[in-house]
């Protein structure tokens, strides 16, 4: 599946959010008549060796059960996604990360399938620009083993913002191939406009 000294690439779906706007768990709405965390992880299947669901402590001990392997948000003073990243690394910090958040319900194969084909491993990260085109998108992206360090010393200094540590690093950005995949669904409103938007 990799090419020669290419880093394995595994996925991992963000579903560690509290999710407070919308008021539900994001990654069991079913947008594709299966809960969305299932749906990302039948896509990113196809182009990762293993595919994680990025958990907090609350939800590990829900999901105990299930067949599907979990990272544990293991950094207590760091809320939000860059808690999923540097958990992963620290669970497997030899390993290429395909991140995605579980709030994108119009990411499909093809925005995948193009961030993959466009992967450049010399970069710490390949990143599509977000929705708005000017900045990457750090919850659709690849994030290689040489950010590693670059990960631990951001969190040493306090600086948390994934996409802000893509900015000022180097890393491959990409355009997406449909703008609209990028969109993120975070409300009871946003979810309701979608709907008569299909």
């Amino acid at each position: 599946m990799d090419s020669p000294g290419v880093d394995s690439l595994n996925g991992l779906v963000l579903i560690g959010g509290k999710s407070i706007r919308m008021g539900q768990d994001k990654s069991v709405l079913a947008y594709h008549n299966k809960p969305q965390r299932e749906h990302l992880t039948d896509l990113l299947q196809a182009c990762c060796n293993k595919v994680f669901w990025s958990v907090n402590g609350h939800q590990a001990a829900e999901l105990a059960d299930v067949e599907q392997p979990l990272i544990v948000d293991a950094f207590d003073n760091i809320v939000g996604p860059l808690n999923g990243i540097l958990s992963a690394f620290q669970a497997m910090p030899d390993a290429a990360w395909l991140v995605v958040a579980c709030d994108m319900p119009l990411l499909t194969a093809q925005s995948i399938h193009a961030l993959v084909i466009g992967r450049d491993p010399a970069k710490h990260a390949t990143a599509f620009y977000d929705s708005d085109g000017r900045f990457p998108e750090p919850l659709l992206s690849i994030w290689e083993p040489s950010i590693w360090p670059i990960l631990q010393k951001a969190i040493a200094e306090g600086a948390y913002s994934p996409r802000r540590i893509l900015m000022m690093n180097d890393v491959h950005l990409l355009t997406a191939p449909n703008i609209r995949e990028l969109v993120n669904i975070n409300d009871p409103a946003a979810k309701e406009a979608l709907k008569h938007q299909q």
